[in-house]
């Protein structure tokens, strides 16, 4: 497509004019230079004409299960075939988190009971608007411990929250962590609804990973005065719970010590038999409540809940676990105690919760070979957690130990979390006086084994292997998070990642090209040391965006590698005459980058009488140039489509500048 335009005072001048025009000169007349509130408009269009051809046809009941996904796939539910698996793997568990559930309530400082509501509602309401159809919804360690930790600094807390020595300062603790999972609540809605989910891209693998393990460590290390039988003040940090086991390890209990450490071995003994044989992946499921009938068992067998001549019990039990329904608490969610601690603490929980459970609901999703619906996934944890909050249920989100073993006893469908949540509610109403003469050292060696699974030094070998910076990530999330703190881990490792992207893009990979022989494709000498510069002409490529971080380090790469091509070129008799940029990886351009193009253009030409030359920009690009007037500056002979015409374009002005240096030395 050929155009007529206004080539700039270099490109028009005699030694140019004879210069045969390439077919893939870019029609900068026919690129359209919109506004904003065109472009706005357009964007609104399309989204509009995309929804009208998706929802073409719909009825009432199709709209129904678009927003209550419950309807859709209930009406194709295979209740001959599916409905055994799904009741097997909602009760398998709830056999699971029973126990877990009371022992995460007690890590985030709360009564065992809201350990079990959080497993009850939750279930229930994601079962009616998730998407996911093996993911299990309830509490979990690391939120657990956030919460634990983020309100304690604030709020302050009992050493028992069952049995609180302040009860009024456990009454307003159980109320600002119903307002966290409220305010989280509404933030995961809002997530999902504004489809604003790249949000968590700025939580990476590494910082996830790392974040994680040293997490999982402040976990089980919290747990350990539950073997050893000690009462220890809460510590988020690794240093703090070591200097009180050690500070109190006189009181250290023996009979506790044993129990708890055959629980521990237990529990490992029950994941490997499930691990190793497949005709045995039952006993992860029923590893927790297993520990949790022997406690009981023994506990009353033998009466080791009675107190000794000094009123000590000889194990200690968990206490009382009132039965019953949660209460409705929906009138405790306003006002807040304190608006920016709570805030701050509502969108960390949210962003890790965001992270865990989607990555748990896209590889069951995978296994599975079924598409997930992110959005509705979003929603659907969000009114889970807003349900729950009005039920003395704190926060909750997808469990990867329980989602695992709901998919390997065989869930089809969400029905298994409606499963789950009957079993709950059963226990509710019934079962939870049992529990009454539990040991406590049974929900220590419950998260201890649990949190093991977090520890992901796999990952942390295998970022050593493949990239060195998202390893110094992984560790500097992880040692944060031991040594300072949860809270600050992983604001510092958010912080890490900002950073390293910021200089991966101020110091982008720029490359010198090079023909491939016997081809039109140009590709970088340092990887294709066959690849053949071209006589009189600088082949570049700007692997990233232009703009104002990184132009500084384009700039003095252009220079020096123009110098040095200069410089090589003198002594052979070919000094450099053009000089391509190729823009494809350049997806965008800024002001400071328009200036640099500008400067660029005027240097190279002041500097030897040296030609610029574009290669394939983008239509972002295009217009930057078009309104900065840069295309008539640079010659709009000089911008083309293809590389190759890019290149065939300035053999021909460097051939035409050296008959003319030819002539002129005559």
């Amino acid at each position: 497509m050929k155009v007529g335009g206004d080539g700039s005072p270099h490109a028009g001048s005699s030694a140019s004019e004879s210069i045969p025009d390439s077919d893939s000169r870019l029609a900068l007349p026919d690129v359209h230079d919109a506004t904003l509130v065109d472009e706005a408009r357009r964007l609104v269009r399309q989204k509009r004409e995309q929804w009208a051809r998706e929802t073409e046809g719909w009825t009432w009941y199709s709209w129904l299960s678009f927003y209550v996904p419950i309807f859709g796939w209930i009406r194709t539910y295979n209740w001959r075939a599916w409905l055994v698996w799904d009741v097997a793997a909602g009760m398998s568990t709830a056999a699971m988190v029973i126990p877990q559930g009371m022992s995460y309530a007690n890590l985030a400082g709360l009564p065992y009971a809201y350990g079990l509501y959080g497993a009850f509602v939750p279930c229930i309401v994601y079962a009616l608007f998730g998407s996911s159809r093996q993911l299990v919804v309830g509490p979990v360690a690391v939120t657990s411990i956030i919460l634990g930790n983020g309100l304690s600094d604030f709020m302050g807390s009992n050493e028992d929250p069952n049995n609180p020595t302040d009860p009024e300062l456990q009454e307003r603790y159980n109320h600002a962590a119903i307002q966290v999972a409220f305010i989280a609540g509404c933030f995961y809605t809002a997530v999902g609804l504004f489809r604003m989910g790249w949000l968590t891209n700025f939580l990476s693998s590494a910082v996830i990973s790392g974040f994680m393990t040293g997490a999982s460590v402040i976990i089980a290390m919290s747990q350990v005065k539950y073997i050893l039988g000690l009462k220890l003040p809460r510590s988020d940090t690794l240093q703090g719970n070591l200097e009180a086991i050690f500070d109190n390890i006189s009181s250290f209990q023996w009979r506790e010590f044993c129990m708890g450490m055959a629980f521990i071995f237990l529990l490992l003994a029950f994941q490997y038999l499930s691990r190793n044989f497949k005709k045995l992946f039952f006993l992860k499921a029923l590893g927790p409540l297993t520990v949790c009938v022997v406690s009981i068992a023994l506990m009353n067998i033998f009466g080791w809940y009675e107190t000794d001549s000094k009123g000590k019990s000889y194990i200690k039990p968990i206490g009382k676990i009132p039965k019953g329904l949660p209460d409705f608490t929906a009138g405790w969610w306003l006002p807040l105690y304190n608006v920016g601690r709570q805030m701050t603490l509502s969108v960390i929980i949210c962003l890790i919760d965001i992270c865990e459970s989607i990555s748990i609901a896209k590889a069951l999703a995978r296994v599975n070979k079924y598409r997930l619906n992110y959005t509705q996934e979003l929603r659907g944890l969000g009114l889970a957690n807003l349900a729950g909050a009005m039920f003395n249920c704190y926060t909750t989100t997808g469990s990867f130990s329980r989602s695992a073993v709901n998919n390997s006893v065989g869930a089809k469908t969400p029905l298994a979390n409606l499963a789950t949540g009957i079993t709950i509610l059963i226990t509710l109403l019934w079962i939870t006086p049992v529990f009454k003469n539990m040991s406590q050292n049974v929900q220590g060696a419950i998260i201890i084994v649990g949190v093991l699974q977090l520890f992901d030094w796999p990952e942390f070998l295998y970022l050593w292997k493949i990239n060195k910076l998202d390893w110094v990530v992984w560790v500097v999330s992880c040692l944060v998070v031991l040594f300072a703190g949860v809270e600050i881990g992983i604001g510092v490792g958010v912080g890490l990642s900002l950073v390293l992207v910021v200089y991966k893009t101020a110091f982008p990979r720029i490359s010198q090209l090079g023909r491939l022989p016997g081809t039109t494709v140009y590709r970088s000498v340092a990887m294709y040391p066959e690849a053949e510069p071209q006589p009189g002409v600088l082949l570049l490529r700007v692997d990233a965006p232009l703009w104002f971080a990184n132009i500084e380090g384009v700039r003095e790469y252009v220079t020096q590698a123009v110098d040095q091509r200069r410089t090589a070129g003198d002594k052979i008799g070919d000094p450099v005459r053009v000089v391509v940029l190729d823009l494809a990886p350049v997806t965008d351009i800024d002001a400071t980058g328009i200036h640099f193009l500008d400067d660029l253009v005027d240097e190279l030409q002041h500097e030897g009488g040296i030609t610029l030359v574009l290669g394939n920009p983008s239509q972002r690009v295009l217009l930057a140039l078009k309104r900065a007037h840069l295309d008539r500056k640079i010659g709009r002979p000089n911008i083309h489509v293809h590389m190759a015409d890019a290149v065939v374009r300035a053999r021909a002005i460097a051939d035409s500048k050296l008959k003319q240096e030819t002539v002129e030395g005559v």
